[in-house]
């Protein structure tokens, strides 16, 4: 594969659990992103989601475990950060 290929990074959500009965019903955690041409077995960087919208299980199904190119990367991070990171 070429550097910056159209496949470079790989994505993993991990749901962390929202303990504070204050934000029931809200959902938590992490997209870490790896880089697939990299020697690192550790996430290169990550963007965190907390939301109630539910419409997130299917964006996440969407992405998890799959493999995207640059440009791909930047419009899910992007939908990521607007859709489903609320303010609290």
């Amino acid at each position: 594969m070429t550097k910056g290929g159209p496949k470079r990074y790989f994505l993993s959500f991990v749901e962390e659990c929202v303990m504070n009965p204050r934000y029931a019903g809200y959902i938590g955690g992490r997209m870490e992103i790896f880089d697939n041409e990299g020697d690192s077995q550790y996430a290169m960087d990550e963007d965190r989601y907390f939301t109630k919208d539910v419409g997130f299980y299917k964006f996440r199904d969407k992405w998890d475990f799959g493999n995207v190119g640059p440009r791909t990367l930047d419009r899910i991070r992007c939908e990521l950060k607007e859709k489903y990171l609320d303010s609290i």
